[in-house]
């Protein structure tokens, strides 16, 4: 009879390897060896990591570092993955018996043998034991599910840190890019003003108009029109970076109150990009969906699993007595050991819909899979189209810079020996705050577009070890 049992039990656990789950077959689409809008230069080696140091700027690397340890969507992120791993924690302990420790003490009345009422006191002591044999894969099936959580779960931080970090530099430079703009408003500004009063002071000497008075006049006003707007987008990018940082909006004002340029050209820069299939594997949202609809596939195994019998081993190892103080002795020690089984057989459609719910959702985690690859694909292959393009627009508009500020010197000289009216000076003035205010948003333009590739390709922003820790 032992060996009977010692033999269904083995065969119990060689068949506990059993899984109804479907197999996840992961989209693959057809890849070239290297991106369409690459530029020339860029190579197929693996990007840059902590992108944000390449633009040698302490303001930026400080308020980057401080985001990715104070962001509160990456602490977010962070406490999603503890619970993600503390699920799987509880996922791994169910392959393993549970034991517990059972006391007790009652008053029993009954009738004895001889059919005579009788009251009595009971007292126990032991360890209760219960198992469940795994026969159709339902516990190591859950278990799947809550490993693929956990490197969801991992993903998803990496993710986020990457998408704040991307998120922080981003308005930095647009930050920089509203100073840079705000001090040419404010500069030709000046300027407007001091040929405002020239020309006053002409038409009051009898040698100008009040035609020209007034349209001086009229630029003047349009200019510091564009000074409050510029101001007010100015501190609610710099409040931004503060709360992106954990930090209440204000805490900034003084920090970034100086005005600085962009970073130089150098840190836009883009040579090692890497590859469309090498991307797939590096992009962080990428590896979530991945893990994502492992575990969507694991969930129908679960689900399936209800359809079957759920066999569950168990018993007890103890003492019972009527006196505590007999609870040592050799006769009072009990055991009892058993079986059971447990399925459903009438539920009314509940088991299959919860089947079909399962299955459904792990045909959205597939499509989701396939949707991510593809935005994957289209967010690097429009950013380094911008990168390419962004660059160029920021060296035209230089060249219209420079041109602007030459036609402005040359009408301004012209009005002074009196060889042209003052209609071309404030025409070539509008033009110079027109072509200054449009590079200083170009430059912005192109700034940004290297952070937007940078994101894009998915480089690590922190060593995977601590992402671990978190």
């Amino acid at each position: 009879m032992n060996r009977t049992l010692i033999g269904a039990a083995c065969a119990a656990l060689l068949l506990s390897a059993c899984s109804t789950a479907p197999r996840f077959d992961p989209y693959q689409p057809a890849l070239a060896d290297s991106f369409t809008n690459r530029a020339e230069g860029m190579r197929s080696d693996a990007p840059a990591a902590q992108f944000w140091h390449g633009f040698d700027d302490a303001d930026l690397d400080n308020l980057v570092a401080r985001a990715l340890q104070s962001n509160a969507d990456i602490r977010i992120a962070a406490a999603n993955l503890r619970e993600a791993r503390a699920l799987a924690g509880f996922s791994d302990a169910q392959l393993f018996p549970q034991v517990g420790v059972a006391v007790g003490a009652a008053r029993v009345r009954g009738r004895n043998n001889n059919g005579q009422a009788e009251t009595n006191d009971v007292y126990s002591a032991g360890f209760d034991v219960s198992y469940e044999l795994d026969l159709f894969g339902r516990v190591r099936d859950d278990r799947r599910a809550t490993a693929a959580g956990v490197r969801a779960g991992e993903a998803g931080l990496r993710a986020t840190q990457l998408t704040i970090a991307a998120e922080v530099a981003r308005n930095y430079f647009e930050l920089r890019g509203l100073q840079e703009q705000l001090r040419v408003a404010r500069a030709a500004l000046d300027t407007q003003r001091a040929a405002l009063k020239l020309v006053e002071a002409r038409q009051s000497a009898g040698r100008g108009t009040a035609f020209d008075t007034e349209r001086a006049r009229a630029l003047v006003a349009g200019t510091e029109a564009t000074v409050p707007a510029l101001e007010a987008a100015l501190i609610r990018t710099r409040y931004r970076l503060a709360v992106l940082s954990g930090q209440t909006p204000t805490a900034l004002d003084l920090t970034l109150a100086e005005q600085k340029p962009l970073p130089g050209m150098r840190g836009l820069e883009l040579k090692s990009i890497g590859s469309p299939e090498a991307l797939l594997t590096r992009r962080p949202d990428v590896a979530a969906a991945f893990a994502q609809a492992e575990a969507a596939a694991a969930r129908v195994g679960v689900a399936r699993s209800a359809l079957l019998p759920r066999i569950t081993l168990g018993g007890t190892l103890g003492v019972n007595a009527g006196k505590v103080g007999d609870l040592g002795n050799s006769a009072a020690f009990a055991y009892n050991l058993g079986a059971q089984i447990l399925w459903s057989i009438l539920d009314f459609g509940r088991v299959k819909a919860q089947i079909a719910a399962a299955g459904a959702r792990n045909e959205a985690a597939i499509v989701g899979y396939e949707r991510t690859v593809l935005t994957a694909l289209e967010e690097t292959e429009g950013a380094l189209a911008a990168y390419s393009r962004s660059q160029q627009q920021a060296d035209a508009l230089m060249r219209a810079a420079v041109a602007a500020q030459k036609a402005a010197d040359i009408a301004r000289a012209r009005f002074e020996v009196g060889v042209s009216d003052f209609f071309a000076v404030l025409d070539a003035e509008r033009e110079l705050l027109s072509a200054r205010d449009r590079l200083a948003q170009a430059q912005t333009a192109a700034a940004t577009s290297v952070v937007a590739v940078y994101k894009a390709l998915g480089g690590p922003v922190v060593a995977k070890d601590q992402t671990a820790a978190r």
